[in-house]
């Protein structure tokens, strides 16, 4: 892209209509994502460890009762939560398709802990080493980021790799936060170096809001600042209610669908960001 085709941009986005999302899979973006899911001073692509380790312990007392279970974790990252549930005790899988993250969770992955490197919408959840999951965990609001078709997918392909009485824990963004990503004002920042690029450029960042379909779409414009090359990322963000989110579990398979204030189980008044609910397959 160069300059001229910013300034006749579509100023109409429709969700996921220039992508489905910014190119996590990418070799070298994932590279850069890594450093932000391992940075403890923003929770940009992860949680600091120490509330990654008191939303664990919640896991493991409440979820879990304490007791050795099976977890599959969908869009685990570089393995920061399935680590320490696996020096808990449990065997833990988890499935990411951002090559350097799960590079680096392969590489210090404790015992009983294994991932693979996969899409979540076409991976193969199933095992033939047992007949299912405990808990399948797909949190951080990252059901939030697919279709609503390709959400439905995943849920139902979860449901059919746990067990009987097997639960998933899903946290899915709140209405609220994800209207607040498609009502920001455009903006702009130079970088020496960033998630978009190695090298010095320039963001443009604009948002829209689909309120009919209550959907974000984020459109970044990255200028190369020695060259002035421009790239194009966007990426949309599906909003559910309450009641759209049980109705879809209900549909896929669950039942006993019960919400909980956080992922530590504590009520954070300054903090509503984000849905964290637990279901059981029928």
């Amino acid at each position: 892209m160069n300059l001229r085709e910013i300034v006749n941009r579509n100023i109409d986005l429709q969700p996921w209509a220039e992508g489905e999302r910014i190119p996590w899979d990418e070799p070298a973006f994932s590279q850069r994502i890594l450093k932000e899911h391992l940075a403890q001073d923003n929770d940009a692509a992860s949680r600091p460890a120490g509330l990654i380790k008191k939303q664990v312990d919640w896991i493991h007392r409440q979820l879990l009762a304490g007791k050795p279970a099976r977890i599959l974790d969908l869009g685990c990252g570089p393995g920061l939560y399935t680590a320490r549930l696996a020096k808990a005790g449990h065997i833990c899988t988890g499935i990411d398709f951002a090559p350097a993250p799960i590079e680096y969770a392969i590489q210090n992955a404790p015992e009983n802990c294994t991932y693979l490197f996969a899409d979540i919408r076409s991976a193969d959840y199933a095992s033939e080493q047992h007949d299912g999951y405990d808990l399948i965990m797909f949190i951080f609001g990252a059901f939030n980021l697919f279709r609503p078709v390709d959400a439905r997918l995943i849920l139902t392909k979860a449901c059919a790799a746990l067990k009987p009485g097997g639960l998933l824990l899903l946290e899915a963004s709140s209405l609220d936060a994800v209207d607040q990503i498609g009502n920001q004002p455009a903006m702009w920042y130079s970088a020496e170096s960033g998630l978009f690029s190695d090298k010095p450029h320039i963001c443009l960042m604009e948002t829209f809001w689909d309120d009919e379909n209550t959907t974000a779409t984020e459109r970044f414009f990255i200028v190369d600042a020695d060259t002035g090359q421009v790239t194009r990322h966007a990426a949309s963000t599906q909003a559910y209610e309450q009641e759209q989110i049980e109705a879809l579990l209900s549909e896929t398979g669950f039942e006993k669908i019960t919400f909980f204030p956080s992922l530590t189980g504590e009520s954070e008044d300054d903090v509503n960001d984000f849905l964290v609910i637990s279901a059981q397959k029928k």
